[in-house]
């Protein structure tokens, strides 16, 4: 079965468990506003699924939390208009600059600005 990657699909549990993160995490990041899940209709709330753009953006947004890049500093980079190429970022930070990169190249990055 192939899938649309921007077609809601894995439940929030299964997502975690792709991810190697907990479900309360990924609704830190959707509460942070890092990530805005699907919402069935089925249920008052609405259960909430992810894409596999959704995961592949997570595991970004993940592998930035490992590098010691803070949830609201990741916020922050993101929404700013600051250019990811200025000095203001050192060279040892490189990696975490390529990875700021993706991300805001990313179809999910598009999706999150506009609101």
């Amino acid at each position: 079965m192939n899938l649309n990657p921007s077609e809601p699909f894995y439940q929030i549990s299964q997502a975690a468990k792709l991810l190697d993160i907990t479900s309360d995490r990924l609704r830190t990041y959707e509460e942070e506003g890092l990530i805005k899940p699907y919402r069935t209709k089925q249920s008052k709330e609405g259960k909430r699924l992810f894409s596999k753009n959704d995961i592949e953006w997570l595991s970004m947004i993940r592998d930035l939390i490992k590098l010691g890049v803070s949830i609201p500093t990741i916020r922050i980079l993101l929404l700013s208009d600051y250019p990811i190429t200025h000095q203001f970022y050192k060279n040892k930070d490189t990696e975490i600059v390529n990875m700021l990169k993706k991300l805001k190249s990313h179809c999910i990055y598009s999706i999150l600005i506009e609101d």
